[in-house]
């Protein structure tokens, strides 16, 4: 799986020093030579040391959770990453059933009688992505046959034509070279007041072979070169259960 990456790292070096050897056979100026040099010691990896320079400056300033108030509620209604999708499959009898995103029991395992998702998009039959004319809303509710399955099935969403939820989670996550920034703020949705907000930052461990970030900015060897355990910061994430510090499941 890594053996056209070596071939590439073997090959490498052999190319910068002769393109470094170019340089310097054809000017005599100082300033020139050692950006040829530069330019060949930093080119397969200057996204892994740009990242790690971000990622370690502003650690101690981006991370935040800050909770200004806390509520009572029945259920959620999300909005954004990781929830805002369709996705249409076959079940083992080849009949056609939806899903809806990052639809898991566990809002229903902590207590809550529902979850409502904004959806925007649908992944198709054919894998392809398309954006719906327009967004809708669906309910989920706890699977009476199984209230134990993990994975929400498609006979526990409906649509649905208002949102029942007061309490809105919208979620972001921004990916700059190996830097993802997750956001998640939470609202009530009658006063449009912000009641809670958290924000993360993280460093992907890209490796080339796989102990050397090389050439990763191309992402020409895709996602098989991506290590299993990201550095963030904070060290603990909260991205997918800060929701639940601040609504509550009401009694």
């Amino acid at each position: 799986m890594y053996l056209p990456i070596i071939i590439a790292m073997v090959l490498y070096p052999v190319l910068a020093v002769l393109f470094v050897r170019f340089v310097w056979k054809r000017t005599t100026k100082k300033h020139l030579r050692w950006l040829a040099i530069a330019l060949a010691v930093l080119l397969p990896s200057w996204d892994a040391l740009l990242s790690t320079i971000v990622y370690y400056t502003a650690c101690p300033f981006f991370a935040k959770a800050e909770i200004y108030e806390t509520a009572e509620t029945e259920g959620i209604y999300y909005e954004g990453y990781l929830r805002d999708s369709v996705y249409m499959g076959r079940s083992w009898y080849g009949q056609e059933v939806l899903r809806v995103g990052l639809t898991t029991n566990e809002d229903i395992k902590r207590g809550y009688k529902y979850m409502e998702f904004e959806v925007t998009r649908q992944h198709g039959l054919d894998d392809k992505v398309s954006t719906l004319p327009h967004p809708t809303v669906y309910r989920c509710i706890e699977d009476r046959k199984d209230p134990k399955h993990e994975w929400i099935t498609h006979e526990q969403c409906f649509l649905v034509e208002e949102i029942k939820s007061q309490y809105k989670v919208k979620t972001k996550y921004h990916e700059i070279l190996l830097i993802g920034m997750s956001f998640v703020n939470i609202y009530d949705r009658q006063t449009g007041r912000l009641i809670a907000e958290y924000r993360s930052i993280s460093k992907s461990p890209y490796a080339g072979a796989p102990f050397y970030p090389f050439f990763t900015w191309l992402n020409w060897h895709g996602d098989m070169v991506r290590a299993s355990h990201a550095a963030s910061c904070p060290e603990e994430s909260q991205f997918l259960t800060f929701q639940y510090d601040v609504l509550r499941v009401k009694k």
